[in-house]
């Protein structure tokens, strides 16, 4: 079943993450990927959805979030 998750913060950052945000998110990514779901990002008025180890490898993630699917996966 789907369910919505979000990490909680609404604050703006100069840098892409607030200090502690990318620990909030990558556990995220890691669970959809386990569960087969898509990862969806509001864009605007759009929503984008992609599979967790794509949105983790536009993160800088891929290998990382790819390892800990397969981890969670076996």
């Amino acid at each position: 079943m789907w369910q919505l998750k979000a990490t909680g913060c609404a604050a703006t950052t100069q840098s892409k993450f607030a200090p502690g945000h990318d620990a909030k998110l990558k556990p995220l990514i890691i669970q959809a990927g386990v569960g087969g779901h898509p990862v969806r990002r509001i864009v605007r008025d759009t929503a984008v959805a992609k599979d967790a180890v794509r949105v983790a490898a536009d993160l800088g993630w891929g290998d990382l979030v790819r390892d800990a699917i397969a981890r969670g996966s076996a």
